[in-house]
């Protein structure tokens, strides 16, 4: 089954270039990337990724009791969950809240704090609970190709901001597009090939989850103001 795995992804790795195109052409990432955004929306895009931040590590920490099969999935969960904590390192949520605080933010009061209560309820319900070893696969392999990339596309724009401390993007860019990406790629490769390629559908399904969660900020933002100058309220 192994030797014959990279034929039967070949429709994983297709769907996740296609993710990659569409979400590179996202209107937000284009203004990100010219430097075009409002300081409300830079604010709030920041808020978001403090928010992932902080319930990132509990969901992964949920999903490795998913990995019951797959070596390299649930040690590629563990590697990334050391990560995230700053094992050897900084936290994350530290980065996260060095750049909010950069950014002048020092205070919740100004955003949806229910995006908490959201996340904690996804992990209720009956989709997660039901959700299969390929499918958390698929999930991790898109979301740890793509959040990089719009993290990529968004500094621009923070880097222009006077005092702002970008480390929180830089460190997904430089390590989750190669280390997390890569370990996610293998061991997306050993699930189909321990599951059979009737585990491809549903590494599929895993993907167009995170493929919708990653779109689903820059898409509010967007939808919400159209963007804006760079700089204004």
């Amino acid at each position: 089954m192994r030797k014959h795995s990279k034929e039967y992804t070949e429709p994983i790795y297709a769907a996740l270039d296609q993710y990659r195109a569409e979400l590179a052409a996202h209107p937000l990432l284009e203004a990100g990337r010219t430097g075009s955004l409002s300081t409300t929306t830079l604010h709030e895009f920041a808020f978001q990724q403090y928010s992932d931040s902080i319930t990132w590590i509990p969901m992964l920490a949920h999903m490795k009791g998913k990995a019951t099969r797959s070596p390299r999935l649930r040690a590629a969960i563990e590697d990334n969950i050391a990560h995230e904590a700053g094992l050897g390192g900084t936290s994350h949520v530290t980065l996260a809240v060095t750049l909010l605080r950069s950014l002048g933010i020092t205070s919740l009061d100004a955003f949806d704090t229910a995006t908490f209560g959201a996340t904690a309820s996804m992990w209720l319900s009956d989709g997660f609970e039901g959700m299969a070893e390929p499918a958390v696969a698929g999930f991790l392999l898109a979301a740890e190709a793509l959040v990089p990339q719009m993290f990529a596309a968004m500094k621009p724009s923070y880097d222009a901001v006077a005092d702002a401390n970008t480390r929180y993007f830089s460190e997904h860019i430089a390590v989750d597009a190669d280390e997390h990406a890569a370990w996610m790629a293998e061991a997306v490769d050993e699930v189909v090939a321990m599951y059979g390629p009737e585990s491809v559908p549903i590494v599929l399904l895993g993907m167009a989850e995170a493929w919708a969660e990653t779109r689903e900020v820059p898409d509010a933002l967007w939808h919400r103001d159209g963007g804006g100058t760079c700089g204004s309220p």
